[in-house]
């Protein structure tokens, strides 16, 4: 990528309205605009592809949308996501509600949806480099799934996930809009669904706590942490006046927000793309736990930190059932200390034996397969050494998690975190 889209403005809502589309096209002409998200399956869509072309360098990426106006499938193709005219009928929570109780079917139901939607747009002359989606509803686990593979099938080099850094953002920026405009709720949220998702990408992204309202000073020194080779703004300009000529054209009233008149300045200020610092450091705090990580992972061998992590693991098992042991009897204790303790367990052999940056949710699901295994057979190997073979029940336990823990290894090894 060229030193000049190492910083990439992106404009989202492309197509969205006459107002956005001008704004666009101004910002790419007279400011520093280098990218933008069509929504295919709005009115003035096959005006922003036009303008587009009139672009050459501008990146142009598919913003797919799930919740507002019309679908590109039929409501008897997509029943979950449209009513019976064809319009989309849920917002974010609704689909996220939906992912959890209909994950298959909103999986099928979403995953036609969007491919009809690349389909329209490469139909319309559309040249896709990046997917992103409309109110962040791709970051849901079962969206950004299907979302990916069809990033792979369709060969569209970026996806936008939300990885920004709270902590660097909030060291150079002491506007706190994010209390009240809901954005630190936002940002916490999408943020954690990104863990979830396990997808690592190269290309920071920034401005997710001021979120459509971005100006000049959000931008007066932005720090991109190592290992990232671009960073992407998410901005929304438009010309309102252009627009409020047309408010039949309009879904959305945010479209016609005095920040979007505040973004398109923010984009034609040149000087803007002069603040940003590659490589920058985190707080003393946070590059000390980094150096002890870095140290960590490239000295010490993923055999001994199991041992490490897993004998941390096994101490605070085994006091937590020591503890409960003295209030019930050993057959309940045990899944009690197994619920309480097993998360832990997870968490950190996930992270710091093993490094994974799989799906959690999947890894978290085979992970707790392996407990609960673990679980039955502790079961039945204390029963035999306490019930039969009359050991006493502190060091029953002692010897199974002697046993355990090389059983457990290869489990979480090949199985858990399997990173094919």
């Amino acid at each position: 990528m060229s030193a000049k889209s190492r910083v990439i403005f992106n404009a989202d809502d492309f197509g969205i309205s006459l107002g956005v589309n001008a704004a666009i096209e101004k910002a790419y002409h007279e400011g520093i605009l280098n990218a933008a998200s069509l929504m295919v399956n709005q009115k003035y869509a096959a005006q922003a592809v036009e303008i587009a072309k009139k672009m050459p360098d501008l990146d142009l990426g598919l913003h797919v949308n799930l919740t507002n106006e019309y679908a590109a499938l039929t409501h008897d193709q997509i029943p979950l996501l449209t009513d019976e005219n064809g319009r989309f009928k849920n917002g974010f929570v609704k689909l996220l509600w939906l992912s959890i109780l209909h994950p298959k079917k909103l999986r099928s139901e979403v995953r036609a949806e969007i491919e009809a939607q690349i389909q329209k747009a490469l139909l319309m002359g559309a040249q896709l480099t990046h997917i992103d989606s409309h109110r962040h509803v791709h970051m849901i686990p079962v969206i950004f799934d299907e979302m990916l593979n069809l990033k792979e099938k369709y060969q569209i080099s970026r996806i936008r996930t939300i990885n920004e850094s709270a902590v660097l953002t909030l060291c150079t920026n002491k506007n706190k809009s994010y209390f009240k405009d809901g954005g630190l709720v936002k940002y916490a949220l999408l943020k954690f669904f990104y863990y979830l998702n396990g997808y690592v990408s190269k290309t920071y992204f920034y401005t997710m706590l001021y979120t459509c309202k971005l100006s000049k000073e959000h931008f007066q020194k932005v720090l991109i942490p190592k290992g990232f080779d671009n960073v992407e703004i998410m901005i929304h300009p438009s010309v309102t006046s252009i627009d409020q000529n047309h408010k039949e054209d309009i879904f959305d009233l945010n479209v016609l927000s005095s920040w979007r008149e505040k973004e398109l300045e923010t984009l034609l200020d040149k000087k803007v793309s002069e603040n940003f610092v590659f490589g920058a450091k985190y707080p003393f705090l946070f590059e000390l736990y980094f150096k002890i990580e870095n140290f960590w992972f490239k000295c010490i061998p993923e055999k001994l930190r199991f041992l490490l992590v897993g004998g941390f693991n096994t101490v605070f098992a085994y006091m937590v059932y020591a503890l409960l042991v003295f209030f019930m009897p050993y057959w309940l204790a045990l899944p009690v200390q197994y619920f309480i303790t097993i998360n832990v367990s997870v968490a950190t052999m996930r992270y710091y034996v093993f490094r994974s940056h799989g799906n959690m949710l999947k890894e978290f699901a085979k992970a707790w397969s392996v407990y609960i295994g673990l679980l039955i057979l502790n079961m039945v190997g204390l029963w035999a050494l306490i019930d039969l073979l009359k050991i006493n029940k502190f060091l029953a336990q002692a010897l199974y998690l002697c046993f355990s823990t090389i059983l457990t290894y290869i489990l979480h090894k090949y199985f858990s975190f399997n990173k094919k």
